[in-house]
């Protein structure tokens, strides 16, 4: 009988949750992305990058960088960016690697965005196992042809920076990693 109660408790319990895993913020944020409700999206995604979700970070930054469901606000979505890929989220780094070659929010830097093309690519390798393989494949090719198209127009000098500061990137976020709302020492100073 006791088992029973604490089966029917359970069950009870589970119907009275108001989120279950479909209907998380993230998730609900991905079916108004699908319908093209931006506001809404960023309304929920709001939720859960207050829970720490890195992909959720990537994705209202996205919505803020191109002005969707709302005004563009390149320099909070460069910052969003900056957070998750200092998680180890491999599509933030390779946004923030476009965001330093065309000097959105940032600072131009064809050397910052070689280094962070390059950490993309390391994370995204990293991460291809299992569901999110396809995904991070994409990333990885995605951020393998920024940096051939960003190579060409870069001196010798930018590339040998580069790849020191790639080198840098990877060993510090080419990981997974929890996001600090508080960016560590050093990283405003040094723009990376």
């Amino acid at each position: 009988m006791r088992r029973i109660l604490c089966v029917a408790s359970t069950l009870v319990l589970a119907a009275c949750t108001p989120f279950r895993a479909a209907e998380s913020p993230y998730n609900l944020g991905v079916a108004a992305w699908k319908q093209k409700d931006y506001p809404e999206a960023a309304r929920q995604w709001s939720v859960e990058v207050l829970q720490g979700n890195a992909d959720a970070l990537n994705n209202l930054a996205y919505l803020y960088f191109n002005g969707l469901g709302g005004p563009k606000r390149v320099d909070a979505a460069v910052g969003l960016w900056r957070l998750a890929a200092q998680a180890g989220h491999s599509e933030a780094q390779w946004h923030l690697g476009f965001a330093y070659e065309r000097g959105a929010g940032v600072p131009q830097s064809p050397s910052r965005a070689f280094g962070w093309y390059r950490c993309a690519m390391a994370s995204a390798e990293r991460e291809a196992h299992g569901d999110k393989e396809a995904i991070e494949r994409t990333i990885f090719e995605d951020a393998k042809r920024s940096l051939e198209d960003l190579q060409p127009g870069m001196s010798a000098a930018e590339i040998a920076e580069g790849e020191a500061l790639a080198r840098e990137l990877i060993d510090r976020y080419g990981r997974a990693a929890p996001w600090q709302a508080v960016p560590s020492p050093g990283d405003q100073a040094s723009g990376q």
